[in-house]
């Protein structure tokens, strides 16, 4: 009777933890039904940065630019690991977070680039990132 009750109720737990790992990945996958900024790519950082950051930059928006947005959270990511106070990566690693329905890490992202173009004393920039807050607050 025992190694019934220890059967059954493997069979409830390995079933819920199924249908909620699937239920995860589903929404991981699923897009967000209007992505907010499409097409609000920076092309270039306006400090100058190693080589190697400027490709994975430039390689960054073409994934971007494709609506590979994961894709591009993961490249911007990599030019921030390599350039820690490139504003335009921030800005644009924000986009893509936005993009792909999270909005907290967006969030944070934009707080940052706001930081580091305060800290350039790019005004454009500053202004910008304000205006996607507005647009990524009336989106979520």
């Amino acid at each position: 009777m025992e190694t019934l009750n220890f059967i059954i109720w493997a069979a409830v737990v390995i079933g819920a933890t199924s249908f909620a790992v699937g239920s995860m990945v589903s929404a991981y996958r699923k897009p967000i039904e209007q992505v907010p900024f499409p097409d609000a790519i920076i092309d270039q950082p306006s400090v100058a940065v190693s080589t190697e950051a400027l490709n994975t930059f430039v390689g960054a928006v073409g994934t971007y630019k494709a609506s590979d947005y994961r894709g591009a959270v993961d490249q911007f990511t990599e030019v921030l690991s390599k350039e820690p106070n490139c504003a335009e990566a921030f800005h644009n690693l924000g986009l893509a977070y936005a993009n792909i329905g999270d909005n907290d890490k967006a969030l944070r992202s934009l707080l940052k680039a706001g930081d580091a173009y305060d800290k350039q004393g790019t005004k454009e920039g500053i202004e910008q990132i304000k205006r996607d807050l507005k647009t990524l607050k009336s989106s979520g």
